[in-house]
């Protein structure tokens, strides 16, 4: 029985060419990654594959919407399971509009799970700054964000990072110290990381984690920092996958659109983008899906409540 589910979010991360002098994918060496993709790298020539533990699927972003996928549109398909491209008659990004929090806001992964008694929450941590920019309205939550507010729950704050109860986008928490000038927020090795992020996957029914990094990459590179993220991903994975348990968890990784994979432009692309589905049900959470509309789905189903 499925007890736990772990969605990690890359934003902007699709499934490119494998030219190591435009896409971080190619280049980086990433065994982790690799193994969950049955050996191989995760490009445009990856089929979908099932390692035994892990299932790999190349995963349609566009949704039959001509134009390039956008974060608030991409991302509000994730979370409720409807194409909110088609009903809004385009992409869109990358802060929702009135009208795609009114469809997140209706029903999502986050009231799904609350509603039927279960515990969820978006475990990122977020800054004073950041907070009091969404309480005086100059800043609005993305689409992610929004499912989470949606259950009448607050994001978590920086007392959450001191307490570890919540974790910072980059994992290992070096962007606090570097981005926001703490000086004493925790620290985690990659594999430690990875366990923290586990252990607390594991005490609630349904986790976000949100990682945006890939797409600031995917906007302004450079190819380095992209090979240094995804090795970094890499350890933080092996940590993870060491500490998870198959048979009652499930970890879905997926991405709202492709970006950091072809690093010759600094616009999203049309790229399919991969997910991957870690645990014993994995062919169920999968069962059928093609395209973004079937992650929360899935998701609902392996908890069995869809």
């Amino acid at each position: 029985m499925t007890e736990h589910v772990l969605l990690m979010f890359l934003d902007g991360v699709g499934l490119g060419d494998n030219d190591p002098a435009v896409n971080p994918f190619a280049a980086a060496c990433t065994p982790t990654l690799d193994a969950l993709a049955g050996g191989h790298h995760w490009l445009s020539g990856t089929p979908r594959c099932d390692t035994g533990r892990a299932l790999f699927i190349p995963t349609d972003a566009t949704l039959g919407v001509p134009g390039r996928p956008q974060s608030a549109t991409g991302q509000a398909t994730i979370v409720t399971g409807r194409n909110v491209p088609a009903e809004i008659g385009e992409h869109y990004g990358p802060r929702p509009t009135a009208e795609i929090r009114a469809i997140v806001d209706e029903d999502n992964v986050f009231k799904r799970v609350t509603a039927a008694g279960g515990t969820a929450a978006l475990i990122n941590a977020f800054p004073p700054r950041f907070h009091e920019a969404m309480a005086s309205g100059k800043r609005l939550p993305s689409s992610n964000q929004q499912a989470a507010l949606s259950t009448g729950q607050g994001l978590f704050t920086d007392t959450d990072i001191y307490s570890g109860a919540a974790m910072s986008p980059d994992w290992t928490g070096q962007g606090w110290r570097d981005e926001l000038g703490y000086v004493d927020t925790p620290l985690y090795e990659r594999a430690e990381a990875g366990r923290r992020l586990a252990a607390l996957a594991q005490q609630r029914t349904f986790t976000f984690f949100e990682h945006w990094v890939t797409d600031v990459i995917g906007h302004r590179g450079p190819l380095e920092r992209g090979v240094a993220l995804l090795e970094l991903f890499d350890g933080v994975m092996a940590g993870l996958l060491d500490a998870w348990d198959d048979e009652h968890g499930l970890i879905v990784i997926t991405s709202d659109h492709g970006n950091m994979e072809d690093l010759s432009t600094r616009h999203h692309t049309e790229n399919a983008v991969p997910t991957i589905a870690i645990g014993a049900a994995r062919q169920e959470f999968a069962n059928g899906m093609r395209d973004l509309t079937g992650i929360a789905p899935g998701i609902l189903r392996v908890l069995g409540l869809q």
